[in-house]
Protein backbone atom coordinates (compact mmCIF):
# COMPACT_ATOMS: atom_id res chain seq x y z
CA UNK A 1 0.00 0.00 0.00
CA UNK A 2 1.34 3.42 -0.94
CA UNK A 3 1.18 6.00 1.87
CA UNK A 4 1.14 9.65 0.92
CA UNK A 5 2.67 12.33 3.09
CA UNK A 6 1.06 15.73 2.83
CA UNK A 7 2.55 19.07 3.80
CA UNK A 8 1.06 21.01 6.69
CA UNK A 9 -0.03 23.76 4.30
CA UNK A 10 -1.86 21.22 2.10
CA UNK A 11 -3.62 19.81 5.16
CA UNK A 12 -4.57 23.31 6.34
CA UNK A 13 -6.01 24.23 2.92
CA UNK A 14 -7.91 20.94 2.76
CA UNK A 15 -9.40 21.56 6.20
CA UNK A 16 -10.34 25.15 5.27
CA UNK A 17 -12.05 23.93 2.13
CA UNK A 18 -13.92 21.24 4.03
CA UNK A 19 -15.02 23.65 6.76
CA UNK A 20 -16.11 26.30 4.26
CA UNK A 21 -19.30 24.32 3.73
CA UNK A 22 -19.23 24.70 -0.04
CA UNK A 23 -18.65 20.97 -0.52
CA UNK A 24 -19.22 17.91 1.60
CA UNK A 25 -16.22 16.34 3.29
CA UNK A 26 -16.48 13.43 0.87
CA UNK A 27 -16.42 15.77 -2.13
CA UNK A 28 -13.40 17.63 -0.78
CA UNK A 29 -11.57 14.36 -0.11
CA UNK A 30 -12.38 13.03 -3.58
CA UNK A 31 -11.41 16.28 -5.33
CA UNK A 32 -8.08 16.44 -3.50
CA UNK A 33 -7.34 12.73 -3.88
CA UNK A 34 -7.28 12.20 -0.12
CA UNK A 35 -8.88 9.39 1.81
CA UNK A 36 -12.13 10.54 3.47
CA UNK A 37 -11.07 9.27 6.91
CA UNK A 38 -7.72 11.03 6.58
CA UNK A 39 -9.46 14.33 5.88
CA UNK A 40 -11.76 13.80 8.86
CA UNK A 41 -8.71 13.16 11.06
CA UNK A 42 -7.11 16.41 9.91
CA UNK A 43 -10.35 18.27 10.67
CA UNK A 44 -10.58 16.74 14.17
CA UNK A 45 -6.96 17.65 14.90
CA UNK A 46 -7.51 21.20 13.68
CA UNK A 47 -10.68 21.60 15.71
CA UNK A 48 -9.02 20.29 18.88
CA UNK A 49 -6.07 22.70 18.74
CA UNK A 50 -6.24 26.02 20.56
CA UNK A 51 -7.34 29.14 18.73
CA UNK A 52 -4.57 30.95 16.88
CA UNK A 53 -3.26 34.31 18.04
CA UNK A 54 -4.45 37.55 16.50
CA UNK A 55 -1.37 37.82 14.26
CA UNK A 56 -1.98 34.32 12.97
CA UNK A 57 -5.57 35.35 12.22
CA UNK A 58 -4.27 38.14 10.00
CA UNK A 59 -2.07 35.66 8.12
CA UNK A 60 -4.99 33.29 7.73
CA UNK A 61 -7.14 36.12 6.41
CA UNK A 62 -4.57 36.88 3.73
CA UNK A 63 -4.21 33.18 2.96
CA UNK A 64 -8.00 32.80 2.88
CA UNK A 65 -8.26 35.72 0.48
CA UNK A 66 -5.60 34.27 -1.82
CA UNK A 67 -7.24 30.85 -1.70
CA UNK A 68 -10.60 32.38 -2.54
CA UNK A 69 -9.10 34.33 -5.42
CA UNK A 70 -7.50 31.15 -6.75
CA UNK A 71 -10.78 29.27 -6.37
CA UNK A 72 -12.65 32.11 -8.06
CA UNK A 73 -10.26 32.01 -11.05
CA UNK A 74 -10.64 28.24 -11.32
CA UNK A 75 -14.43 28.44 -11.14
CA UNK A 76 -14.51 31.22 -13.73
CA UNK A 77 -12.43 29.07 -16.10
CA UNK A 78 -14.77 26.14 -15.52
CA UNK A 79 -17.82 28.34 -16.11
CA UNK A 80 -16.35 29.67 -19.36
CA UNK A 81 -15.65 26.11 -20.48
CA UNK A 82 -19.24 25.06 -19.69
CA UNK A 83 -20.60 28.05 -21.64
CA UNK A 84 -18.52 27.05 -24.68
CA UNK A 85 -19.73 23.46 -24.33
CA UNK A 86 -23.36 24.62 -24.24
CA UNK A 87 -22.89 26.74 -27.36
CA UNK A 88 -21.24 23.82 -29.15
CA UNK A 89 -24.09 21.49 -28.20
CA UNK A 90 -26.70 24.03 -29.28
CA UNK A 91 -25.07 24.30 -32.71
CA UNK A 92 -24.77 20.54 -32.98
CA UNK A 93 -28.42 20.15 -32.02
CA UNK A 94 -29.57 22.64 -34.65
CA UNK A 95 -27.48 20.93 -37.32
CA UNK A 96 -28.77 17.52 -36.28
CA UNK A 97 -32.38 18.75 -36.39
CA UNK A 98 -31.79 20.23 -39.84
CA UNK A 99 -30.33 16.95 -41.12
CA UNK A 100 -33.24 14.97 -39.64
CA UNK A 101 -35.81 17.29 -41.17
CA UNK A 102 -34.11 17.08 -44.55
CA UNK A 103 -34.12 13.27 -44.36
CA UNK A 104 -37.79 13.17 -43.37
CA UNK A 105 -38.78 15.50 -46.23
CA UNK A 106 -36.88 13.40 -48.76
CA UNK A 107 -38.17 10.11 -47.34
CA UNK A 108 -41.82 11.12 -47.22
CA UNK A 109 -41.82 13.04 -50.51
CA UNK A 110 -40.71 9.92 -52.36
CA UNK A 111 -43.46 7.80 -50.75
CA UNK A 112 -46.42 10.10 -51.19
Amino acid sequence: MNRNQYSDSFKAEAVKLALSGELTYAEVARDLGVNYKTLCLWIRKTMSTSKPSESADKNHSKQDYQALERQNRDLQKELDLRKREIEFLKKASVESTHQRNTYVKRHYSSHF
